[in-house]
């Protein structure tokens, strides 16, 4: 096993992190428990770490999240990611993929190692029944054809849980603005590239507005409360907001979103219709935040 190479980099406009450049024994991690379990086979991390930090990221809680700095200032980068798909490109053929699970596969320490691109170009050689790239970043479009390569077997997740900017600044401070995000929703569509957005935590919101934002582009969301808030980097947030994760409100918000879109769904091989969808009707619960 080669010695781990460590410095310290700046995230381009973001903050300083420690980066370990680390040779994995595996990139494949068997699904075999928990909410990925019985959708998915594998799920692939190109890094370990998240520079996006997002203050309600249920990684920490996993033991492996910890080190000597704080969730968001350490990153592993699996320089030998690509290599390891080939090796294990029998158990990629046909298989159900969820990329990524752990990390962000398109945070901008993506922009010098490329591990996310690397990846995919391995796996068009021997590819999976489904694969699920799942991001919050604008950097995905910088692989457009390569992701187009894989068809119909693709479906991205675009994490999307506010309307309102100043809440994202708030809760994700390091991670890539909603302006950028919708422009990312928004060229996916126009490519014919399968879409849902993940409200996952819901945050505060104009709940009628985010349902607006993205009914031109999917009718596919996965809406989830707050969990694990024993690891919540920002706790005095919820305090801040507490009148919108009142329980019970907040369970309802959650759920009169949802049920204005498909529930998240089992795998849908029909490309999206170009047809302009319907404008939704009101919410009935207003739980407004400016």
């Amino acid at each position: 096993m080669k010695e781990p190479f460590l410095y310290t980099c700046m995230i381009p406009y973001k903050c300083m992190i420690q980066v370990n450049e680390i040779h994995a024994a595996s990139i494949l991690t068997p699904q075999k428990f928990g909410s990925l379990s019985g959708h998915y086979d594998f799920t692939i991390n190109p890094y370990a770490g998240c520079a996006f930090a997002c203050s309600y990221c249920y990684v920490p809680k996993f033991p492996n999240a910890h080190g000597v700095h704080e969730w968001g200032e350490w990153l592993n980068v699996k320089i030998n990611a690509a290599e390891l798909i080939r090796k294990e490109r029998a158990k990629i053929f046909g298989s159900r993929i969820f990329f990524s699970s752990a990390t962000d596969p398109y945070q901008y320490i993506e922009l010098k190692y490329r591990i996310t691109r690397s990846c995919l170009k391995e796996m068009v050689n021997y590819p999976p029944r489904r694969l699920t790239m799942h991001s919050r970043s604008h950097l995905m479009l910088q692989d457009l054809e390569l992701l187009k390569s894989f068809g119909k077997r693709l479906n991205v997740g675009i994490s999307l849980p506010t309307d309102s900017e100043a809440v994202r600044q708030e809760f994700e401070p390091n991670a890539p603005s909603i302006k950028r995000r919708l422009e990312l929703i928004r060229k996916l569509t126009e490519n014919q590239i399968s879409v849902y957005i993940s409200m996952a935590p819901l945050l505060p919101c104009n709940p009628e507005r985010l349902v607006n934002l993205v009914t031109p582009y999917t009718s596919k969301v996965w809406v989830d409360t707050m969990n694990w808030l024993e690891v919540m980097r920002k706790p005095a947030l919820l305090d801040k907001y507490k009148e919108f994760f009142q329980q019970n409100r907040y369970e309802r918000l959650a759920e009169e979103i949802s049920g204005r879109f498909e529930r998240r769904r089992e795998w849908n091989e029909q490309k999206l219709s170009n047809e302009k969808l319907p404008q939704p009707a009101p919410l009935q619960l207003r739980l407004s935040l400016k």
